[in-house]
């Protein structure tokens, strides 16, 4: 964990049913965690099976998009929670790093971008892990469910054609939320999915870092515009002061523009107050102060702002 942003990683398992995913995630969550990681699942099928028993359903015998859509919505829910968790638990320099694996066929770019965005938001690596088996194998590895005990995650043929039809894979050069993905063929013995994990996650550190970085470059741009504002702002400000106290200094010495029953210094203070209140709001209707500067010259924007004092009653 030296050097790493990542207390967490956030990994979509993705696939075709029958691809492999449950398979290669149990098999990390047995024999891939160490003394610095530490990977859990989260399987939407699992929760499925769960949210039908909560609505009083055994066993679906068919898919139930209203159960499909309530499982989903509770799949992110917990996403959420036990990343914020772990950001809560994980102190000090010899933390484990969690790597969250979420087990579903995720076959649409939008489902994908919905995590990448969670893991975006509470500071966390994110990463695909697509099982890109062939479809002519996926359909007979879920034919034979039943054959080797495991009816249960066997779907309908027609479901699992619809799943074919709609499937998208994830596509970095398209969809800047899947750069960070890399390929399964098969399952088979596992020999070097932990390299691709490694691989998987030093990337999702790599993208966290870019991300940090481009944020603080955000903020410190904005912090500079608020600084070049206020600047702006003052500057204006003085040459408009300025300009009108060299116009009352210049009323003052004509004698002509003295009201009638006013002594000199009774005008000084009267046209001073006025100043005063004009700055003020000037100060206070800034945005349009800029707004005028934006259309024209700096000089224009004072010649129009001492011209509409003059112009006071």
């Amino acid at each position: 964990m030296s050097g790493s942003l990542c207390d967490a990683v956030l990994v979509l398992v993705c696939g075709l049913p029958a691809a492999g995913k449950t398979t290669l995630v149990k098999q990390l969550v047995a024999s891939g965690n160490t003394s610095s990681r530490l990977y859990e699942r989260l399987s939407l099928d699992d929760l499925y099976e769960q949210q039908a028993i909560d609505d009083g359903i055994s066993k679906p015998a068919e898919f139930d998009p209203n159960i499909w859509k309530a499982s989903q919505h509770e799949m992110v829910l917990r996403v959420r929670n036990r990343l914020i968790e772990n950001a809560s638990a994980a102190r000090g320099e010899s933390r484990i790093q969690l790597v969250l694996l979420v087990d579903d066929n995720f076959p649409y770019r939008s489902q994908r971008k919905r995590y990448f965005h969670l893991a975006t938001e509470l500071h966390c690596g994110f990463g695909v892990l697509y099982m890109n088996v062939a479809v002519a194998n996926c359909r007979a590895r879920n034919a034979d469910r039943a054959k080797t005990g495991d009816a249960g995650a066997q779907i309908a043929d027609e479901v699992f054609e619809r799943m074919v039809a709609v499937f998208e894979a994830p596509n970095g050069r398209q969809s800047p939320w899947e750069v960070n993905t890399n390929e399964v063929k098969e399952v088979g013995d596992g020999y070097g999915i932990g390299d691709a994990m490694n691989a998987l996650i030093e990337r999702a550190d790599h993208e966290l870092k870019r991300r940090h970085l481009l944020q603080m470059k955000v903020r410190r741009g904005s912090a500079q515009q608020l600084c070049d504002r206020l600047s702006t702002q003052q500057n204006v400000l003085h040459r408009v002061d300025l300009r009108l106290r060299q116009w009352i200094s210049a009323q003052l010495l004509d004698g002509a523009t003295l009201p009638a029953g006013m002594s000199k210094s009774q005008f000084a203070g009267q046209l001073n107050r006025r100043r005063k209140c004009y700055l003020a709001s000037i100060k206070h209707s800034y945005g349009n102060t800029l707004d005028r500067l934006q259309n024209g010259s700096e000089e224009e924007m004072l010649i129009s702002l001492v011209l509409q004092f003059q112009h006071q009653n």
